[in-house]
């Protein structure tokens, strides 16, 4: 008998999800203006910082970064501060 949780005990390679680092609104208006977020590709072989900046009146920039998850980690540890 499988338990109802066993597909989400199952193991996950590579990178998934999403994570919003910065939402940035218009006092005014309400409307996002930029937005900073890391997502998985669809392999989930490497991670994406995308970059919305929608802060000038009627253009809208979207910048892409990709990085596979041994770099970012990588990154985090020679640049983070151990917080254990």
């Amino acid at each position: 008998m499988s338990s109802p949780l066993s597909p989400l005990l199952s193991p996950v390679v590579g990178a998934h999800g999403a994570l919003h680092l910065l939402t940035e609104t218009d006092p005014a208006s309400g409307m996002i203006r930029r937005m900073v977020r890391l997502e998985a590709t669809p392999d989930g072989r490497s991670v994406l910082l995308v970059d919305t900046d929608a802060r000038r009146p009627g253009l809208q920039r979207e910048m892409r970064y990709e990085i596979t998850q041994g770099e970012l980690i990588a990154v985090i540890r020679a640049q983070g501060a151990d917080v254990s």
